[in-house]
């Protein structure tokens, strides 16, 4: 089998310029919808792209290449952030879909990565599912049932992403992988697409129009009609037949490492280090170096704060409350809540500072909702 692809982009009817960027070839098709002041978003987004697109040289030969490309997409955002002042917090979405060569034990498979609210979709016998999970404010109202898919498109807070490329040194990328099925239909967008235009439009525009460019252009063409109020990009990939394909041998794809044990194993080979010069000073200034966000125990009333120091404890050096929200556990929605209780670390205090206001700040307008 092989792939055969079309993609569209438009600045939309309301915006100036265009923050999207995209890619549309043989190993690799991402969408990055950018964030940032001045030219910031479009930066963020291009470099993503680029990163992605180098990184596919040649192909993918695994699911965890395909990660390892998305973390080090971020990591070239997040240092360039630190450069001219209209680039800091620039940050972007990015959904990827790559495929996979057939291996001596398993046939050729699709590899589908994402950070934030730029979805990936797949057409399948005529229905169509979404693949990727929006990290998303209104994600997590829709979760909790608080609000239902129609109201997520108008929903005043929709552009709240919970991750993002380039906002810490580390991300945490989604990944799936799925087999090749000839006949499959794979959408990536932008939100420009999904907030003017509903799930079951997209599948009658997918399933009429046979040809991929074609369909991409036609379903930018429905989110401008319906307002165009955002950026739009989607690409379209198609399975199909191709009798000249050929068997590779590659590695198979481990199962993937979990964040906490990555972790432990990050900070066992930093005490290493640092003991083989002996020096528990410089141990200690590791160890107090800093912060992350957590709730300050386990109970439905534990508190959410940011800590200076490490997740993990490191000898006798233990981390301390930099600031207490006064936010509870039980007014956090449980799929945040269970974020949090990952400990994301953070560079600087603002940084850490600034996560922890912005989860006050939806617990406030939960309340106000509430209440109204």
């Amino acid at each position: 089998m092989r792939l055969v692809w079309g993609a569209a982009s438009h600045v939309g009817m309301l915006r100036q310029q265009n923050e999207d960027a995209f890619v549309a070839e043989e190993h690799v098709f991402v969408v990055a919808d950018g964030m940032g002041g001045h030219n910031a978003g479009e930066v963020a987004s291009a470099l993503a792209a680029t990163g992605m697109k180098n990184a596919a040289v040649g192909g993918f030969r695994s699911a965890e290449s395909v990660v390892d490309a998305v973390n080090a997409a971020n990591r070239a955002i997040h240092d360039a952030s630190g450069g001219p002042s209209e680039q800091r917090g620039m940050g972007t979405t990015l959904t990827a879909l790559a495929p996979l060569p057939a291996t001596t034990s398993e046939p050729q498979r699709v590899v589908v990565a994402n950070v934030g609210d730029s979805r990936a979709y797949l057409l399948r016998g005529g229905e169509l599912k979404q693949v990727s999970a929006d990290h998303s404010y209104v994600q997590e109202l829709l979760t909790e049932g608080l609000i239902t898919a129609d109201e997520a498109r108008v929903h005043p807070r929709r552009n709240i992403v919970t991750r993002a490329l380039g906002i810490e040194g580390d991300v945490n990328a989604d990944s799936w992988t799925l087999p090749m099925v000839l006949g499959d239909r794979y959408v990536l967008c932008s939100d420009g697409l999904v907030d003017e235009v509903d799930d079951k439009q997209i599948e009658l525009i997918l399933r009429s129009s046979p040809n991929p460019q074609q369909a991409a252009e036609q379903l930018v063409t429905a989110a401008n009609a319906n307002g165009g109020r955002d950026n739009v990009t989607v690409v379209v990939v198609d399975i199909v037949d191709d009798v000249s394909t050929t068997t590779t041998s590659a590695p198979t794809h481990p199962a993937p490492i979990s964040t906490s044990r990555r972790r432990k194993v990050l900070v066992a080979a930093a005490i290493a280090a640092l003991l083989a010069v002996g020096s528990l000073a410089t141990i200690g200034w590791y160890a107090r170096g800093g912060y992350y966000v957590g709730f300050d125990g386990r109970s439905d009333t534990a508190h959410l704060a940011v800590f200076k120091g490490r997740p993990q404890q490191i000898l006798w050096f233990q981390s301390t409350i930099a600031v207490d929200s006064g936010v509870e556990r039980r007014e956090v929605f449980p799929s945040l809540a269970a974020d949090i209780d990952n400990r994301p670390t953070y560079s600087s205090f603002a940084r850490a500072e600034a996560y922890v206001n912005s989860i006050r700040d939806v617990v406030a307008a939960q309340a106000e909702g509430n209440d109204g």
